[in-house]
């Protein structure tokens, strides 16, 4: 099978190291985000990473605008993780298997951008990676597995992200044969219960003293840590960047 990995963050580069060990998994190329491109990926990777798996690369900024490209490498299928993109049908029906996503968070709860951010800013204290049949909407396709953690009170973003490669992984162990060999379960999402998460605005990542509560302020800098851009205050025209802090 002809496999194409969709991917332009650090999630995505870890899946895709566990995915080129499975037997019978054969990944022939990569498409990833052009340096060029003016998409932001908060949790982005050096282009460079993506040579080291010798496969062939594509960099590209938007793949509805490469259908063409798509048709020329001709995947089965195409796993997506870590793509800022909603693929429109037409690119959608390409593979003959049609493509497989991955999300860190429970869906249909967390759908949309930013899931590990929002999932920290909102207080979630468990969510997990999600295993799905992209469908031409915002991450509302038929599940094919999800896989659980729990975020602690002391979690920083960087340790909900472990737990998202952790799951992600397994999930990747577990079912990705299953597709191959055509027997991956479909399991609708059940929309009444829905979440969808705001795209966060560089902007917001300054912290407001006036307005948010200490609670708030808590949660941003915990959410917005690294591999992300951290929470800030602004002072005498300097900005200082808070990576860390205690609540008492």
């Amino acid at each position: 099978m002809n496999i194409v990995w969709l991917s332009a963050n650090k999630l995505g580069y870890e899946l895709l190291k566990e995915a080129v060990k499975l037997k019978d998994v054969n990944i022939n190329a990569v498409i990833t985000l052009s340096v060029e491109s003016r998409i932001v990926m908060y949790d982005g990777i050096e282009n460079h990473k993506w040579y080291e798996f010798g496969k062939k690369v594509y960099e590209i900024d938007k793949l509805n605008d490469k259908k063409d490209l798509v048709k020329r490498i001709s995947p089965d299928l195409v796993i997506m993780c870590g793509w800022r993109e909603v693929i429109d049908k037409r690119v959608l029906g390409i593979p003959k298997y049609g493509f497989i996503g991955f999300h860190p968070t429970l869906l249909p709860i967390g759908r949309g951008p930013a899931p590990i951010i929002n999932s920290i800013m909102y207080g979630f204290v468990e969510s997990g990676v999600t295993m799905y049949h992209v469908s031409g909407g915002l991450d509302d396709g038929d599940i094919v597995g999800r896989e659980r953690y729990n975020i602690l009170e002391s979690d920083y973003a960087e340790d909900v992200y472990k737990k998202a490669i952790k799951a992600g992984r397994k999930l990747l162990k577990i079912y990705l044969p299953k597709i191959i060999k055509g027997n991956a379960p479909r399991i609708p999402q059940d929309n009444t219960q829905v979440l969808i998460f705001k795209k966060p605005k560089l902007k917001n990542n300054q912290i407001d003293l006036k307005k948010e509560s200490v609670e708030e302020i808590y949660r941003k800098i915990k959410a917005l840590s690294t591999p992300y851009k951290g929470a800030y205050i602004r002072k005498g025209g300097r900005k200082l960047i808070i990576w860390r802090a205690e609540l008492e």
